[in-house]
């Protein structure tokens, strides 16, 4: 390392700290930065976890990314990984609603919260007669008061509930909504932000007076609707785990990036005299670094910036987090009596199930498992049902098993076990909540944070828990981290 380059401490080792350093590596080609990048864990990679079981491909945390928010992709395409990106299998691109005694498709174009087609809801079996009544009545329900001139205001927000309830009715939101939105932020829909997790909806009320028109308006820009559905999703071919390897590999190139796992940084603090920040880690040991970046769950950086800004660590603390567990089974494809023509499928809360999802893993992307095997995961827990993970591993895949059975059909051996493997992964305080009013308390969070000397928070707490939102919000730390050292060498 260079004894005058600049030095740049990244907490935290997950998705959006390797790609916070891997950005600062391509911004620094002139002006070398040292690099340390700390994991408190024992592995790189946070939530994202691939395993090869039984020659089966086993996804632990996330499976996909979404082409629609390029910046996965782009990533990947860095990496020199574009050849290994593969799409979803197109002859299997539905989705099903879990019933009381089946699962149903959903309706086809539907889109979380509305249907682009009117037709197509009216030959739905997810909701009664009554409920499809009320839900294609929505183009003649008033904008709200707030939109009469056909903006949306800066400031205004409303709950899932509150939105649903009042365009489309209260089943379409327990059948329909409750269970999409579930599936993505495992979130409690009376008090999940529609601003800061689908503001287009709003978007298109404020501007065509009805969410179907709006859907409608964009299925066209489009060029029809499956097309912005299920078909923007990919992979890598080995898994989202070799997104992380790739990463890991590009920054070992390089001589100047430190890479540290089981390293716990316990204090964190400035020094005014220096302009440098002193990282302490549990170890005893201290860093010290012209820049710092918080690549880490709200409550963890709240934590390190408690002395530095009381103001700001109690914003970040008000982000409230929800924890789940993903199961994942391994099935003898003859065992699993459903045909397993579709990617998944989603539980409303009202049925009172442990499942909140379903996933088909081995359907959704071809070449997952041996013909004769098949990955089913389940997902349970959230903010709806976190008394799920007080129970042990033991119990939450017997839960889980028993109402993949339900579901699929899925038969037992005279002898043994009905399943090969069988993996529970819990994620603990993992999934940041999205509640009403989140969007005012991140503008108020980076209104201090720009106030901070060379301090720099990222992830998925703020504008986005997807993959390509985590890689966003990690390129603009790193790009702000460049602009700081800049200024200073300057």
């Amino acid at each position: 390392m260079t004894s005058n380059a600049k030095k740049v401490v990244i907490v935290g080792g997950g998705i959006s700290g390797l790609t916070a350093a891997f950005r600062l590596v391509q911004l620094s080609a002139e002006n070398p930065i040292e690099i340390s990048v700390i994991e408190a864990g024992p592995r790189f990679g946070g939530v994202i976890q691939t395993k090869l079981v039984e020659q089966c491909l086993i996804e632990c945390g996330p499976d996909s990314i979404l082409t629609a928010k390029p910046w996965g992709v782009n990533l990947m395409k860095a990496l020199g990984m574009e050849s290994e990106i593969v799409e979803t299998d197109a002859s299997n691109r539905r989705a099903f609603i879990a019933g009381k005694d089946s699962l149903l498709p959903m309706p086809d174009g539907f889109r979380l919260i509305a249907p682009a087609s009117i037709a197509a809801l009216a030959a739905s079996p997810c909701l009664s007669v009554g409920g499809k009544l009320r839900a294609v009545c929505e183009p003649f329900i008033p904008r709200h008061e707030q939109f009469s001139h056909g903006q949306l205001p800066e400031d205004y927000d409303e709950s899932l509930t509150s939105f649903v309830t009042r365009r489309l009715g209260k089943e379409a939101l327990d059948k329909l909504a409750q269970p999409l939105f579930s599936g993505i932020y495992t979130a409690d829909p009376d008090t999940l932000s529609m601003r800061a997790t689908m503001p287009q909806f709003l978007e298109f009320e404020a501007q065509y007076g009805s969410v179907i028109r709006g859907l409608k308006a964009a299925s066209t820009k489009n060029g029809g609707t499956e097309a912005v559905r299920y078909s923007m999703f990919v992979a890598p071919k080995n898994g989202i785990g070799s997104l992380v390897d790739a990463l890991l590999d590009e920054l070992k190139r390089h001589k100047n990036i430190s890479l540290e796992t089981e390293k716990r940084v316990s204090q964190l603090g400035f020094l005014e005299p220096e302009k440098q920040w002193r990282v302490k880690l549990a170890d005893g040991s201290v860093r010290e670094a012209d820049a710092v970046v918080l690549c880490l769950p709200a409550y963890g950086a709240a934590r390190l910036l408690k002395e530095t800004d009381s103001q700001l660590s109690d914003l970040l603390s008000s982000i409230t987090y929800a924890s789940s567990a993903v199961i994942n089974f391994i099935f003898e494809r003859k065992r699993v009596l459903h045909p397993l023509d579709g990617f998944g499928f989603v539980v409303p809360a009202e049925l009172g199930k442990h499942v909140l999802a379903g996933s088909f893993s081995s359907v959704k992307f071809k070449g997952r498992a041996p013909e004769h095997l098949t990955v089913l995961r389940a997902f349970v827990g959230g903010a709806l049902f976190p008394e799920i993970m007080e129970l042990s591993d033991a119990k939450i895949r017997d839960l889980a098993f028993e109402e993949l059975s339900f579901y699929l059909s899925i038969t037992s051996p005279a002898r043994g076990l009905p399943y090969r493997e069988a993996l529970v992964t819990r994620w603990v305080d993992s999934m940041p909540q999205y509640k009403v009013g989140h969007r005012n308390t991140v503008r108020e969070i980076e209104k201090r944070v720009a106030g901070l000397k060379g301090a720099f928070i990222c992830g998925a707490a703020y504008e986005g828990v997807g993959i390509p939102d985590c890689i966003r919000s990690a390129n603009q730390a790193a790009d702000a981290v460049n602009r700081c050292l800049n200024t200073a060498l300057s």
